[in-house]
This record gives C-alpha cells, sequence and structure tokens, in this order.
C-alpha cells in the first residue's frame, strides 16, 4: 500500500486482506507523520481489479456473512472500501470484500430469473 506523505509516495505495508486497508494506510500514515492514528485521516483509492467489473455476476464465498453464504449477487466496485457492493436477492446490498466472492460462478437459470425479478423491483422502486 502506498501513502502520500511529506516526501511523496511511501510504501507502508501489505495485505491479502481488503478489509485491513483502511487500518493499514491509517497506521502507516500516522507513522510518516510521526502522531497517533486518530490525528489521521485517511481517504481511499482503490482502483477497481482488472478481473472484475461493475454489474458482474459473483457468489459470496465469505463465511463472515453468513446470511448470504453461497448466495448468487451482483456485484458494483466501491473504491473508497477497496470492496464490492454485492446485492442479493431478498437480502438487499452490502459491501463484501473482494477475497470473499467467487468471480466465475456456476449459475442456474432458476436463481438467475431471482436476481434478476429482485434488481428489476429495485429499480423501479428508485
Amino acid at each position: 500500500m502506498l501513502v502520500v506523505g511529506p516526501t511523496g509516495e511511501v510504501e507502508v505495508g501489505t495485505t491479502t486482506e481488503t478489509g485491513q486497508l483502511h487500518r493499514l494506510a491509517e497506521e502507516g500514515a500516522a507513522r510518516l507523520l510521526r502522531v497517533r492514528r486518530e490525528q489521521v485521516v485517511v481517504e481511499l483509492l482503490v482502483p477497481r481489479p482488472a478481473y472484475g467489473r461493475d454489474g458482474q455476476l459473483v457468489r459470496i464465498t465469505s463465511r463472515d456473512v453468513p446470511e448470504d453464504h453461497g448466495a448468487l449477487g451482483q456485484a458494483n466496485w466501491f473504491g473508497a472500501e477497496g470492496a464490492w457492493f454485492v446485492t442479493v436477492a431478498g437480502s438487499g446490498t452490502g459491501i463484501v470484500p473482494t477475497e470473499g466472492l467467487d468471480f466465475a460462478p456456476t449459475v442456474g437459470d432458476v436463481e438467475l430469473a431471482e436476481l434478476t425479478a429482485s434488481l428489476e423491483r429495485a429499480g423501479q422502486e428508485d
């Protein structure tokens, strides 16, 4: 992760968990600026991964979302969190990190029809 400090961009660490990006950025910026973490305001700008696209069908594999584990959803990138907004039929929309999604799910016709109908209904409510 790169943080822009007084001398330009500095690498402050790495993580394999997108849920840790904000903490890592805050801690790295605090070290660079020699202040407490509470004194740092961080704005994440995370580019969308090349393997994902907005509107893509995904399956939730994260056990951190037990009510939607295994569910089919439609994903849209949320760069300020470094994660995806995922809409699931009957459940709504939540934020799921990249590592909690299958980007090449097997999808049945009934499951796809249910998600499509749910998304259409949600679009009509706006």
